[in-house]
């Protein structure tokens, strides 16, 4: 196989390049809870927060005292990035919650380059480093995991969770004898996830199906064994969860979703999904329709992972799918199904060196390529918002094609409707101005030198 992917280099490259693109908010009320949340953590020890009327995910819980509706885990990743943000504010004499702001949206942007680098190092391992560098690159800038690198939504960190647990998984059975402790690794790892989001839990099934599929059991106890230690490594993560509820409602069964639940049908949300105008899928990541056409064949190669994509899609697609707002809300594309989309792209390794292939490759890149820059250069929110004064239900993605969230943001940035990139403007945060130079030049140094890693890898390999 060659050398092996350069982790390292796609991750720098990748957060680099992330970096440049953040926006000057975190365009949904989702994100400002969760800031909300964090800030409360840093400064004042409590994941309690101030009611506001403007933000309904505050909820009541015991004691008088105010959550946010979602799970801790993203408050308590972001929270040492925000200290760090608090502090560069004090040092500098700058704005303190506006650069703390900005500074936890490293956050999602380390998380969404770590799932590209590790499905790229994953698919080096079963294809090479050069095509594990391809597909890595294509999950990084062709797929919906640039536009959630710049935004305070949980999918980022979703998808870098699930792709460690199933690499740390391969790994670990790759062993001649695979140890309990990578076991609980892959559990643990697998737990952050699920403190991020506990329908997370719903990919425990294809994880536990890889875990005794990627490397033949000898015996019942074994695999009791294999599962206990995964369960083993998930549990500190769980009981955390559980914690949470109970410190915010008095009760560990109880999450913040009252009222909410699995009312459509779930025809109407897979449909939805896959292929309507607003939330298609493969509208909005191009290449997965490739990977779709070549998992056959990867399955073929690889019956562990090829069984693994195959129980998330469909875990995936009917737990979501049957879900209220099955079309995740204000944002771009298919939300829900954003942590699945790096590993999806696996089959891509399979594909054949024949030209009419790769000029589909190439083409369905391309589109993909061009959907993530309309939505990281307009402010997408703008869609729905104008939308719903209009009437129309945020939640319906059935628009005709002429209306589609793909359409209107091209159309704003042909118009020049575009929002100001952060780095550039960080003197509007009362950093001095230079800082506005050197820290784009500084991200754009390091793109560099993970490019030319890259690309020594390559000519190596």
């Amino acid at each position: 196989m060659g050398r092996r992917t350069p982790g390292g280099a796609l991750l720098l490259l990748l957060a680099c390049f992330y970096a440049l693109f953040l926006g000057g908010s975190f365009y949904t009320s989702d994100g400002d809870v969760m800031f909300h949340t964090t800030e409360s953590l840093v400064r004042r020890g409590t994941l309690a927060v101030q009611p506001d009327p403007a933000l309904p995910q505050i909820v009541a819980g015991q004691n008088g005292r105010w959550y946010g509706k979602y799970d801790p885990g993203l408050p308590l990743i972001a929270a040492p990035f925000f200290a760090l943000g608090d502090a560069l504010a004090d040092i500098n004499h700058a704005h303190r919650t506006a650069l703390a702001a900005l500074v936890v949206l490293l956050a999602p942007v380390l998380a969404a380059a770590g799932a590209a680098a590790i499905t790229g190092v994953l698919a080096g391992d079963l294809f090479g480093a050069r095509r594990g560098i391809g597909i890595a690159l294509i999950a990084g800038i062709a797929s919906p995991l640039w536009p959630y690198a710049r935004t305070l939504f949980p999918e980022a960190i979703l998808a870098c969770a699930l792709a460690g647990a199933v690499a740390l998984a391969v790994h670990a059975a790759r062993r001649g004898d695979p140890r309990v402790r990578d076991w609980i690794a892959v559990g643990a790892v697998f737990g952050v996830g699920m403190l991020v989001r506990a329908a997370f839990a719903t990919y425990a099934l294809p994880l536990a199906i890889l875990v005794l599929s990627a490397r033949a059991v000898p015996d019942i106890r074994a695999a009791i064994r294999r599962l206990a230690a995964l369960g083993i490594g998930v549990l500190p993560f769980a009981l955390g969860l559980l914690a949470h509820n109970a410190l915010r409602f008095g009760d560990p069964f109880r999450f913040g979703y009252p009222g909410e639940g699995f009312t459509t049908p779930p025809w109407e949300g897979i449909a939805g999904l896959l292929f309507s105008p607003g939330k298609s899928v493969f509208l909005y990541a191009p290449p997965l329709i490739l990977a779709a056409i070549l998992w056959p064949r990867f399955r073929r190669a690889q019956p562990a992972l090829g069984g693994f994509l195959a129980a998330a899609w469909i875990v995936a697609l009917a737990f979501y799918g049957s879900w209220w707002a099955w079309g995740g809300g204000w944002c771009w594309g298919p939300r829900f199904l954003v942590p699945l989309i790096p590993l999806g792209l696996l089959p891509l390794g399979m594909l054949p060196a024949a030209r009419g292939w790769r000029i589909a490759a190439a083409a369905l890149v391309a589109l993909g390529i061009a959907a993530q820059i309309v939505s990281t250069r307009v402010d997408v929110t703008l869609y729905y918002a104008v939308g719903e004064a209009a009437g129309v239900n945020s939640n319906h993605a059935w628009v005709a094609p002429g209306d589609a969230p793909l359409v209107w943001a091209a159309d704003e940035l042909a118009a020049g409707q575009t929002e100001p990139l952060a780095l550039f403007h960080l003197g509007d945060l009362g950093l001095p101005p230079t800082w506005s130079v050197g820290v784009p030049l500084l991200c754009a140094a390091g793109i560099a030198l993970g490019a030319w890693r890259i690309r020594m890898a390559i000519r190596s390999g």
